[in-house]
């Protein structure tokens, strides 16, 4: 499962240019212009993330699902033991935070909105991955939901510790018609906060 975050970020430059303008002859001759050119980015107050547990960079990650080589069996999808931990981390945000929501997008499964779908056509068919708090497995997200009771609101405890625990898990969207044969899933986590 790849996974990406997605954050709002505003960047507007300003330029100012301020001139000293000579008129008429009240001015001696040697008078002199000074122009001077202001610049800035401008960025929106926002919070630095990064994905934790997989491989790749702060913000694109590959989970394995399975094995070191991510194979899994359809017996282990159907127990719910197919999964992969990682955790949301606050590199930094304002002090003033006080609310951190992420929505979960993706492709969702046509079986379930909590399931995210095969993207690899051709393969494993009738599997997909769920995202949830790793403390709450049989609760996951729905997938593109802005709703707060289906995505992901974090609590006070999880904002001061800067972190959340989740799990992706694997599972059959149909019961018992899952295919063998590749999977791959993306899934963008978008976050919004005040």
């Amino acid at each position: 499962m790849r996974v990406y975050m997605k954050r709002n970020r505003l960047s507007l430059p300003i330029a100012a240019l301020a001139v000293m303008a000579a008129s008429g002859s009240a001015l001696a001759a040697n008078s002199t212009n000074l122009d001077v050119n202001f610049t800035a980015t401008i960025l929106e107050t926002t919070c630095n993330m990064k994905l934790v547990g997989g491989t790749g960079s702060d913000t694109v990650q590959e989970l394995i699902i399975g094995n070191s080589s991510g194979e899994v069996r359809i017996d282990d999808v159907r127990a719910g033991t197919a999964t992969a931990d990682f955790k949301l981390v606050i590199v930094e945000c304002p002090a003033s935070l006080q609310s951190l929501k992420t929505s979960i997008n993706g492709t969702p499964s046509g079986y379930s909105t909590k399931i995210l779908t095969n993207g690899t056509k051709g393969s494993a068919d009738y599997m997909g991955v769920s995202v949830a708090r790793a403390s709450k497995p049989d609760e996951p997200f729905v997938i593109n939901s802005t709703a707060d009771s289906e995505r992901l609101v974090w609590s006070e405890v999880e904002i001061n510790n800067k972190e959340v625990p989740l799990i992706a898990i694997m599972k059959e969207t149909r019961a018992n018609s899952a295919t063998t044969g590749a999977f791959s899933a993306v899934a963008t986590f978008v976050f919004s906060y005040e």
